[in-house]
């Protein structure tokens, strides 16, 4: 099948179209057959150039989206899959990949995901063993048929595989730390080879704006579609209170949504307006989304844009419902605020100076302390012994998991094995609201905290740099490079019973979504 959803986006002449396809649970019913349903009309109405495929949105169990994208394929339309990563270890991340290659998926969303809801018996079990910008790497690295299985060696087993790969981002946090840090993640996974970029649902077209003169500045190419989510009246009020994972939704929507009940029509004219305001500012297309629209509801709206795209810049004000107290990155006069972060240090420097003192080599603590690493590290007991140390001092000091993806360096000295429930390590998803955290919502996010001792000289695009990779090795030992361990080691970790600490995270909560865009 030709990618029209590729040939669509790259071509700066035309306007793409998306809408976002939701599985629900059981194999068939009602449900499925309204969903393609819609793709047999929309495939042949000719304007949508894919459908998205959410993979069980909201943390919620539903029909794995390769179900879904197989039939959507077949009836004549691209498929836009989303791939989750809350669910998948990095062998089964490759699986899939594998798998959706040989059905010539050529598109895919990749996404961390939303915590996962609690279902059969208990609190299902989350994963996040690679965060997007990490799998954004490896299917870049796949593309050659060739990257790293560990240190030292490297895989040439199978044919060069590529597709269409897409990364979230959420312009619309109302914070300066919540902000500022999805943009530096953006910076990271665009590094990483993200090929198109979806927004995050939103109604603030300040902040749409805000978007687009990010990308200008930084000097990025990548197509970039905007999030055009319908909601009923329903849904609104319950995005108001909170009620999904990183959506805000200003109660001067909600009222308006009120006050306009007894017409089906308006919430579909505003989003036509919306629409056509979106690529006034420079969107290469839009993502639409919404409960309970049928094909109909959407060729209005495509309809609606289409006779009214020459008065967009009369539709702004009309359309746009900020957030109140929302931080901007941006003044009203388009130029860049003064960012503030680094208020509150805390043991920064202390940290700072004693990594200084040990793994720098230009210093002589840092060299003779990499040569007794090195001599340990030449027998299984020595490096046993030194993987004991360095438990017994980080885990007082940070609460150490002793995961072998060590990042304090990285993280300002505060661990996100302990300290973010998914375990993040290239910055926040896009789950947290007013700088609290998705899954435990009496704590403050971890990357908020880590914003807050970052050095006052911070800008979004020195947080864009990396992505940082799974070592997983000791953290000491990786911190000395070059030295030689023989025999390898084959633990990763000191077992449960020396530790005494037990693994994960505690009281997990979750909130119900509709989309899971929200976890970037």
């Amino acid at each position: 099948m030709e990618n029209r959803f590729h040939n669509s986006l790259t071509n700066p002449d035309e306007f793409t179209i998306t809408f976002e396809l939701v599985p629900g649970q059981g194999s068939s019913g009602k449900q499925v057959d309204r969903i393609l349903e819609f793709a047999r009309l929309a495939s042949k109405d000719g304007r949508i150039k894919a459908l998205s495929i959410t993979d069980n949105a909201g943390g919620h169990p539903a029909m794995a989206p390769v179900a879904i994208g197989s039939e959507v394929q077949a009836l004549g339309i691209e498929p836009l899959i989303h791939f989750s990563l809350k669910d998948k270890n990095r062998n089964q991340v490759e699986s899939h990949l594998f798998l959706y290659h040989r059905l010539r998926f050529h598109a895919l969303l990749i996404m961390g995901g939303d915590f996962p809801r609690p279902r059969y018996y208990g609190q299902a079990k989350p994963v996040f063993d690679l965060d997007s910008m990490q799998t954004l790497q490896l299917m870049r690295d796949m593309e050659s048929g060739e990257y790293s299985c560990h240190a030292g060696r490297r895989t040439t087993d199978f044919a060069p595989i590529s597709f269409f790969r897409g990364c979230v981002v959420s312009p619309f946090k109302t914070t300066e730390p919540e902000q500022v840090w999805q943009y530096g993640k953006l910076l990271r996974k665009i590094r990483a080879g993200a090929d198109f970029i979806v927004t995050q649902l939103g109604f603030d077209i300040r902040k749409f704006e805000e978007l687009i003169l990010f990308l200008r500045e930084n000097n990025i190419s990548q197509p970039v579609l905007a999030n055009v989510f319908i909601p009923s009246l329903g849904v609104a009020r319950l995005m108001a209170r909170g009620g999904v994972p990183g959506v805000l939704l200003p109660p001067a929507l909600v009222q308006r949504m009120e006050e306009e009940a007894d017409d089906p029509k308006a919430r579909l004219v505003r989003a036509a307006k919306m629409l056509c305001v979106l690529q006034g500012l420079g969107y290469h297309g839009v993502h639409i989304g919404g409960n309970g629209l049928h094909f109909d509801d959407v060729r209005y709206i495509l309809d609606q844009a289409d006779a009214m795209q020459d008065k967009w810049q009369s539709f702004r004000e009309e359309v746009h419902f900020p957030v109140p107290f929302t931080w901007y990155l941006y003044d009203e006069k388009k130029r860049p605020v003064r960012l503030s972060p680094g208020r509150r240090p805390g043991s920064l420097a202390l940290h700072q100076a004693m990594h200084h003192y040990l793994f720098s080599s230009q210093t002589i603590s840092g060299r003779t302390f990499a040569r007794i690493c090195r001599r340990l590290g030449r027998c299984h007991r020595g490096y046993t012994i030194l993987r004991a140390v360095e438990w017994m001092i980080k885990t007082v000091v940070f609460d150490c998991r002793m995961c072998g993806d060590c990042t304090l360096a990285e993280s300002t000295f505060l661990c996100p094995q302990s300290g973010c429930p998914k375990k993040l390590v290239n910055g926040p998803c896009g789950g947290s609201r007013d700088t609290f955290c998705e899954v435990q919502p009496e704590k403050r996010c971890f990357w908020v905290r880590v914003y807050d001792r970052l050095p006052p000289e911070t800008t979004a695009a020195s947080l864009g740099t990396g992505p940082i990779l799974p070592p997983r090795t000791g953290a000491w030992i990786r911190a000395v490079r070059g030295i030689t361990i023989s025999p390898a080691p084959t633990t990763t970790g000191l077992p449960e019973a020396r530790t005494g600490k037990k693994r994960g995270t505690r009281g997990n909560r979750v909130r119900r979504s509709v989309s899971d865009l929200s976890a970037g």
